[in-house]
């Protein structure tokens, strides 16, 4: 049975920077009146190690879910107001297991960007090898949230 589609705006958005050092504890995003809307998060740069948990600290079980690199990630639903953290990223000289492409019609379980419209900016060499050693020791999360009812 196919899902209704919902309607999602998204107004806000917030960046988190991690370092090899770096987590974020367990918390929930209860502060957008739109709470029947779903956060959307895309991440770059090292693996990491998600927690979900349930609707207080107290419920187990935690589930931790590896978000590789490209990763996205959407909570909504009854996962929406649950709590969540990151525990820790993951060097990349740790072996990554393979991808179950069961789940995923993708070819190769990638989205090729000019399918979707984007176009890729040309870095010139310098700013790209920057761009790579910073990614090779960081992680970038990006995500997006509708914060107002549609009324």
């Amino acid at each position: 049975e196919e899902a209704e589609p919902i309607s999602f705006a998204p107004t806000a958005s917030i960046v988190n920077f991690y370092t090899t050092k770096s987590l974020m504890g367990g918390h929930r995003d209860d502060l957008e009146f739109a709470i029947d809307k779903p956060i959307v998060s895309i991440s770059v740069g090292l693996p990491a190690i998600f927690l979900l948990g349930g609707k207080s600290k107290d419920e187990e079980p935690v589930v931790p879910i590896l978000v590789r690199p490209g990763d996205v990630m959407c909570m909504g639903g009854d996962s929406r107001m649950n709590y969540h953290g990151m525990a820790r990223l993951l060097p990349s000289s740790v072996a990554m297991p393979e991808v179950d492409g069961s789940c995923c019609p993708l070819k190769d379980h990638k989205v090729n960007l000019k399918d979707v419209g984007f176009s890729r900016t040309l870095l010139d060499q310098e700013d790209e090898d920057a761009l790579r050693s910073f990614l090779s020791e960081h992680r970038i999360n990006i995500n997006v949230r509708q914060v107002y009812t549609d009324d």
